[in-house]
């Protein structure tokens, strides 16, 4: 973890605690209406997201309208004893949660119920900042480019289509990709959608 990306971190994260909820739910929404035109969500059948914690921007509004256009809906879930590496499970409003390692709620699964990366359409990814070219500074612990680093490799089929969701103010000019970094297929924030 270059120091850059630490001071960057802790900026941009001091930023979204600072938000207060009226401006969260509203860059929510207008993130939404962003998201529910775009082809990479009208073609998903199977979408992961994340739950929001600490200010980060909300994907939680397209779920509703997901279940009514009768997508399916995961949330990722750390499988230590698999390279560290996320898997997913299906996640509705009552499903029984409980705190991974991190704090972070996970849906209680079973490993039948569980499905790899493969088989999803679209991600919407947590992140801490991105540039124009849609690379992402996540939270350091590098889950999603291990999870992902098949799309790396793959010239004419990138599925799951990775989608960044941020306020504007987490945009940067230029993040220095390394070679493990599994760039986004797209950025939206309240404001634009940003593609490489």
């Amino acid at each position: 973890m270059s120091k850059a990306h630490t001071t960057i971190r802790s900026h941009i994260k001091q930023q979204r605690r600072q938000l207060d909820m009226a401006s969260q739910q509203h860059a929510s929404h207008m993130a939404t209406q962003q998201i529910k035109q775009q082809n990479f969500f009208i073609n998903s059948q199977h979408i992961a997201l994340y739950l929001p914690m600490h200010g980060e921007i909300s994907p939680l509004p397209l779920v509703e309208l997901a279940r009514k256009l009768g997508k399916c809906i995961y949330l990722p879930v750390l499988m230590p004893f698999l390279s560290n590496r996320l898997w997913f499970a299906p996640w509705h409003p009552h499903t029984q949660m409980k705190p991974n390692r991190f704090g972070i709620p996970e849906p209680v699964f079973h490993g039948k119920h569980l499905i790899s990366a493969t088989h999803l359409d679209m991600v919407i990814t947590p992140l801490v900042a991105f540039d124009p070219q849609c690379h992402r500074i996540g939270m350091g612990g590098g889950y999603y480019d291990r999870t992902f680093s098949f799309l790396r490799y793959r010239q004419y089929w990138h599925s799951p289509r990775l989608i960044g969701l941020a306020y504007e103010f987490q945009k940067i000019d230029h993040i220095n990709a390394q070679t493990w970094d599994v760039p986004l297929y797209a950025v939206v924030s309240p404001e634009c959608i940003y593609k490489p």
